[in-house]
């Protein structure tokens, strides 16, 4: 599952706080973060929560979920 940010400064910080949940997470592009979905612990359902706690945290900040 990819995620696109619409403003890249917050990419980094973005794959940080996955990464700190202990998810596999990689900035594949600018405004881009690249999650390891393949994990059959973490359902894409829990990595949206995810991804609104980050949002909640970073209100200035929009991401969007983009399955692949």
């Amino acid at each position: 599952m990819q995620l696109h940010l619409r403003d890249p400064a917050y990419t980094d910080r973005l794959a940080a706080f996955f990464e700190s949940l202990g998810q596999a997470a990689h900035v594949s592009a600018p405004d881009h973060v690249e999650l390891d979905g393949d994990d059959e612990d973490v359902t894409v359902h829990a990595l949206r929560i995810y991804l609104r706690v980050w949002t909640v945290l970073h209100p200035e900040a929009e991401a969007e979920v983009e399955l692949e």
